[in-house]
C-alpha cells in the first residue's frame, strides 16, 4: 500500500497548449523557396573552397612544426 500512495503522489497533471492569459504565438507562413538553387550552389561551393583552404593552411602549419621538431630531435 505504501507503493501505491507514492505513485499517486508523484503523478502530475500536464496540460499542452498556451495558458489562458497568454497570447498565442504569432507565426508567418512563407510559401515558396527561401533562396534560389543558384544561391545554394554558390554557398556550397564557397563553403567547400573555404574549408579546403583552412584545412590546407592548418595541414601545412602542423607539417612545418613537426618537421622543425623532427629536425631538432634527429641531430
Amino acid at each position: 500500500m505504501v507503493m501505491s500512495n507514492t505513485i499517486e503522489q508523484s503523478v502530475a497533471t500536464v496540460s499542452f497548449g498556451p495558458a489562458a492569459s497568454e497570447d498565442p504565438p504569432r507565426v508567418e507562413v512563407i510559401e515558396g523557396a527561401l533562396c534560389t538553387i543558384s544561391e545554394v550552389r554558390r554557398a556550397v561551393a564557397a563553403g567547400a573552397l573555404m574549408s579546403g583552404l583552412v584545412c590546407t593552411v592548418v595541414g601545412v602549419g602542423i607539417g612545418f612544426y613537426l618537421g622543425l621538431r623532427d629536425g631538432r630531435d634527429g641531430r
